[in-house]
This record gives structure tokens, C-alpha cells and sequence, in this order.
């Protein structure tokens, strides 16, 4: 796997189903639709077979929080924020990964 053009990849395709610019996605800024890009990219790494250890040095965020996101995540796309799981189908699809929480 070559990380930096993963990543790239799915900034990419994150940026394109929410809406929110690359740079935003990993940035310090709050809100919801901030949190909820950051958290299906996260998603979208490990998808890809990165391990929280390697999600958290390529996107600067803690591994306790990378961690935290991927535990909590199953919860979220199967709740009742529908919005939230079709984003993240749509990046999965736009990425070519078939594998599901």
C-alpha cells in the first residue's frame, strides 16, 4: 500500500461526498459536518488495512482518538443518522473497497 496516495485518495473522496474542502477534513475545526468527514476517513483508512497507529501519524490526530472513532463508529452508521452511512458507502464505493463494519 502506498499511504500517501491512500490518503490522497480518500481526502478525495471524502471532500466529494460531504462537501467539505481536503484541507478542512483533518483540521482543527468543529461541527458536526467536520467531525463526521474526519470520521469517515479515519473509517476509510482502516478499511484500506491501516492500522489506528498509522491513521493517527498520517492525519495528526491522537491514537486514543483514532481509536475512540473506530469503536464508536459501527454504532453511528447503523443509527439513525442515515446521512452518515451513505456518505460513507458512497466513499467506499468511489474508493473501490467492498468490506463493511
Amino acid at each position: 500500500m502506498d499511504s500517501l496516495s491512500d490518503y490522497k485518495a480518500v481526502l478525495a473522496a471524502v471532500s466529494r461526498a460531504t462537501g467539505i474542502p481536503e484541507a478542512f477534513i483533518f483540521s482543527k475545526r468543529k461541527g458536526q459536518i467536520y467531525y463526521d468527514a474526519r470520521w469517515i476517513a479515519v473509517q476509510l483508512l482502516d478499511d484500506l488495512g491501516y492500522y489506528p497507529n498509522q491513521i493517527a501519524e498520517t492525519t495528526g490526530m491522537t491514537s486514543r482518538n483514532v481509536n475512540h472513532i473506530l469503536s464508536a463508529i459501527k454504532i453511528r452508521e447503523f443509527s439513525s443518522w442515515r446521512q452518515f452511512g451513505n456518505e460513507l458507502e458512497a466513499c467506499r464505493k468511489a474508493l473501490g473497497i467492498t468490506a463493511t463494519l
